[in-house]
């Protein structure tokens, strides 16, 4: 289906359009590989903080051995060291805690609004701004930093242990380090993006959108417009699933991110140069048969519109949430 985009629809412009649902068949959709997910974790509300507790409580109790709170016999390892392990248990208990309880005050929240609001379920769905969605790239390359960080930290006890002739540790260390240099690598990516384009905002037309309806929105041009070759605009919807792979102890759960439906509008570089300084008109037709945002929801389902932008330096991305749900 061609979609119409009368605000950069000239022939110079060479805008091109193109939309792919999900595969018939394929359950969830398409997997989206290395996307900023809204589940920081696979567990929430209750379940997240008393999962957490004995992490944190554990983490002190190493944290303590580390300062010589008390004396522990058979101590063969630096203090530096146990410390640091403690601080791995300590951080991780301490953010599904703080994630749990999080999630206990949404909720406490979504009935609240809920009730305020009876059949306009986005007021109380997400803390939406009805203006528009700022995208912070300081914020997610900080967080990039911070796994980089934490990523590296926790290699170093199996370097100290395979650096003093426990080969297993050192080839495994090794192989996750590789992993790592990726990490680190898709951190200068988003910081370049950052000093190069700053944060960005779409401003809604209207708010909420409606399934069936049309979506018009304005992208803030970015610092360094004029670099970007072209700029791809996606309008997705995406499913998140907790997702469980392995057996016995080797079993582990992550987020996956699902892309229900997809709808893609890209601009050219001439066109975004009449666009420098202003605002970039952006102009979608949701569909009608697709699920409504349920940020609410855990795991969630919600809209998003991706701006891409390639140039010969930096690339640009940012991510807008946008309210789309269906009408009462």
């Amino acid at each position: 289906m061609a979609l119409t985009y009368p605000e950069i629809s000239s022939t110079h412009g060479m805008q091109t359009v193109t939309q792919e649902m999900a595969e018939a068949g394929s359950g969830s959709g398409a997997i989206l590989q290395d996307h900023p997910a809204q589940s920081s974790t696979t567990i929430d509300g209750w379940s997240s903080l008393l999962f957490g507790i004995p992490f944190v409580f554990i983490g002190l109790f190493i944290e303590a051995s580390a300062l010589n709170l008390f004396r522990a016999q058979g101590k063969h390892t630096p203090n530096w060291i146990i410390g640091l392990v403690g601080s791995f248990f300590f951080l991780a208990g301490a953010s599904l805690v703080v994630h749990g309880f999080a999630g206990l005050i949404r909720r406490a929240k979504y009935r609240r609004e809920a009730a305020l609001h009876p059949g306009q379920v986005w007021f109380a769905d997400y803390h939406w701004h009805m203006d528009g969605f700022r995208y912070s790239a300081l914020k997610s390359m900080l967080g990039r930093l911070y796994f980089a960080l934490f990523w590296s930290a926790f290699l170093v006890p199996f370097f100290w242990i395979g650096l003093r002739g426990v080969w297993p540790f050192l080839i495994g260390a090794s192989l996750f380090a590789l992993i790592g240099l990726y990490i680190w690598y898709r951190f200068l990516q988003m910081f370049a993006d950052f000093v190069s384009y700053g944060n960005s905002f779409l401003q809604y037309d209207s708010f909420p959108y409606f399934l069936g309806g049309p979506l018009n929105a304005r992208l803030r041009a970015p610092r360094h417009l004029s670099d970007l070759d072209e700029l791809t605009l996606t309008l997705r919807c995406v499913t998140e699933k907790y997702v469980t792979t392995g057996y016995g102890n080797n079993r582990r759960s992550q987020v996956v991110c699902y892309q229900l439906y997809k709808d893609v509008a890209t601009v050219s570089g001439d066109r975004l140069a009449t666009f420098a300084g202003g605002d970039i008109p952006i102009h979608f037709v949701l569909p009608a048969d697709k699920p409504t945002t349920t940020l609410i929801a855990t795991p969630p389902t919600y809209w998003e519109i991706e701006a891409r932008g390639k140039a010969r330096g930096a690339d640009y991305q940012a991510y807008f949430l946008v309210p789309v749900y269906r009408a009462s």
